[in-house]
């Protein structure tokens, strides 16, 4: 079953990214999963797309706020900051709010934006010892230049036991599908119907989206 990701909750001209507004606009639209980012800083969890200023910290949506639909929804959430110094209480926070928000672990996919393998390992294993073995990791890659590019991406996977990748959707091939045939796809950012019927047909089932509505009949103008 296909499964659209609100990007950023479904935000338009008038409505901000990452706000609240964006994730009941998303539910009225009727998205059951959202895609949202998260930065940790003065040990406060902030919702925005790129890195807040000291200014906007106490004004921006918390991580709490976002959980309003409760387990109405499935959430994609990417670490925008998470990093070796700051994992351990970075993840505890994220723990304590789940916790609190009474959300099933089984409807929570942790994406730490990190692109380098070896911290990602790191970082992995924290994430695994605080929320279970069983939690939903994905992995993240933004571009594949080279062949051996493909076959560092796919040991890491395999060494790491991720099923999960949030990839950027120009990247994605029949060629990409057969060497990640085991790996459920989570593809960024698709706005246009055919793209996402091209994806489909070659067995992509999650999406990240501005535009196209889960009906998948219509596109609407943002």
């Amino acid at each position: 079953m296909t499964k659209l990701f609100a990007h950023r909750g479904f935000a338009s001209k008038n409505i901000l990214q990452n706000s609240i507004a964006s994730l009941k606009r998303a539910h009225e639209f009727g998205f059951r999963a959202v895609e949202f980012d998260v930065w940790f800083l003065q040990e406060k969890l902030i919702l925005k797309h790129d890195r807040p200023t000291e200014k906007e910290i106490n004004n921006l949506p918390k991580f709490r706020d976002y959980f309003f639909f409760g387990n109405e929804f499935n959430y994609w959430i990417d670490f925008k900051n998470l990093d070796e110094k700051n994992s351990e209480n970075f993840l505890e926070a994220i723990k304590k709010t789940l916790d609190e928000a009474a959300i099933n672990l089984d409807q929570i996919y942790l994406a730490p934006f990190i692109t380098d393998y070896k911290i990602a390992e790191r970082i992995f294993t924290k994430i695994r010892k605080i929320f279970g073995e069983k939690i939903n990791l994905i992995a993240v890659c933004e571009e594949l230049k080279t062949s051996a590019d493909v076959e560092i991406l796919r040991k890491f996977l395999t060494k790491n036991k991720i099923k999960f990748l949030s990839i950027f959707h120009k990247i994605i091939d029949q060629n990409f599908i057969k060497k990640f045939s085991d790996i459920e796809i989570f593809a960024w950012t698709v706005n246009d119907l055919e793209r996402l019927r091209e994806l489909e047909n070659l067995g992509v089932r999650n999406f990240a989206t501005d535009k196209i509505i889960p009906d998948l009949k219509n596109q609407i103008n943002c």
